[in-house]
């Protein structure tokens, strides 16, 4: 959700500063469909494995997934580099925590029916955060909305991945059409 919402930022951003939608077309960007197969198979595994099944697995395969799509399009100014970053702390933080994210507990204080969940160990790939965490400040640390109203939770990770995905959909509002050169005619 707030990867959409920084691509919509983006989007915004891009056409207030001149650009157009048709800049999409536009853009070179390779290998879009890594990231989105990167997502349906956490979002399946989710669905169909029971909690924690094959969690680290499913992480491995998920960021080679994100890593080969930012390196099929490392050439691209800025953004590839926020989207590195930010995806190789997620990874680094759930890898070394046997595939789930861990999430602060202090995050949970008014989300008891969430807490239970994690505490449990029921939902797929995320973690409480306790003593034996490793690099806990790179998990989900990061409270999403108002104090009255929760919207999410968030690593620096994220926020930094998000950061990218922003700036990539700013770029792609403002591609330009690509000039015809003598070699391109031949």
């Amino acid at each position: 959700m707030m990867l959409l919402g920084f691509a919509a930022l983006g989007i915004v951003a891009g056409l207030i500063a001149g650009g157009s939608l048709r800049g999409f077309g536009r853009y070179p960007l390779v290998g879009l469909l890594l990231p989105i197969a990167a997502y349906l198979l956490k979002a399946g595994a989710s669905v169909l494995l029971p909690p924690q099944t094959g969690a680290l697995m499913i992480c491995l395969v998920q960021y080679s997934l994100l890593f080969l799509f930012i390196l099929l399009n490392h050439r691209r100014p800025i953004w590839p580099l926020f989207a590195f970053a930010g995806t190789m702390m997620n990874f680094l933080v759930i890898a070394l925590n046997g595939g789930c994210m861990p999430v602060s507990a202090r995050l949970l204080r008014d989300a008891a029916e969430r807490l239970d969940q994690l505490v449990q160990g029921r939902i797929y790939a995320y973690c409480l955060m306790d003593e034996s965490t490793r690099l806990p400040q790179l998990g989900d640390i990061i409270r999403l909305g108002t104090a009255d109203q929760t919207l999410g939770y968030a690593s620096l990770g994220d926020i930094v991945l998000c950061i990218g995905v922003g700036i990539l959909f700013w770029q792609m509002t403002r591609a330009k059409e690509r000039t015809q050169t003598r070699d391109t005619l031949a």
